[in-house]
């Protein structure tokens, strides 16, 4: 009884005795490559290869933001403006990050080419949460602009959806966007669902 008494003694004073669950390790993905668009006159392929992940490496959405900034510092140091936008396209575990770099400047003559407006929005890999409950839970809808800041919640309110059915299940949302010269942007949303 003593024994238990000065342990509890112990660990209450001080805390780093106690015994304290690991945080959970973040999700790597095998990388099968980068790719770039909308970087015109610089070579495209040159600026991913100076990127720290090359194909089949380990690799975290961590590291997948972290060479977004890179990629981003490394263009605007050439003098190339724009927003640049990562993607990841996902399946089986293995991932390929599609930058895409936007300009989104105004031209005086076409004010209407700034705006990003959503088209439609397709999801791929989802058995377990009906394509309609998906597009419900984004709350996106045809003609709603598309920042990339309600693009990103758009992302995280899917894995959401996936926490409420599925607690506990690890669920993976990737997307690709097509967007045309007036603006119109169509997402496909790539869902890798736990087996």
């Amino acid at each position: 009884m003593f024994r238990k008494l000065l342990a509890a003694a112990l660990v209450a004073s001080c805390p780093a005795l106690a015994q304290v669950a690991p945080a959970p390790a973040p999700h790597a993905y095998i990388l099968n490559g980068y790719r770039l668009s909308g970087a015109k006159g610089v070579d495209e392929d040159a600026m991913i290869a100076k990127l720290p992940h090359h194909a089949g490496e380990r690799i975290t959405e961590a590291d997948i933001k972290a060479d977004t900034a890179t990629l981003g510092a490394t263009l605007k140091a050439q003098h190339i403006d724009g927003q640049l936008f990562a993607t990841m396209a996902v399946k089986n575990g293995r991932v390929w990050v599609l930058f895409d770099l936007q300009n989104l400047q105004v031209q005086q003559s076409s004010p209407v080419a700034q705006r990003r407006w959503l088209g439609s929005q397709i999801f791929d890999g989802n058995s377990k949460i009906s394509s309609a409950a998906l597009q419900s839970a984004t709350g996106l809808k045809p003609g709603d602009d598309l920042p990339v800041e309600r693009l990103n919640a758009a992302r995280q309110a899917i894995i959401e959806a996936y926490r409420k059915a599925a607690p506990g299940a690890d669920v993976h949302v990737g997307g690709k966007m097509h967007i045309t010269p007036e603006g119109k942007v169509e997402v496909t949303w790539h869902i890798t669902e736990p087996k």
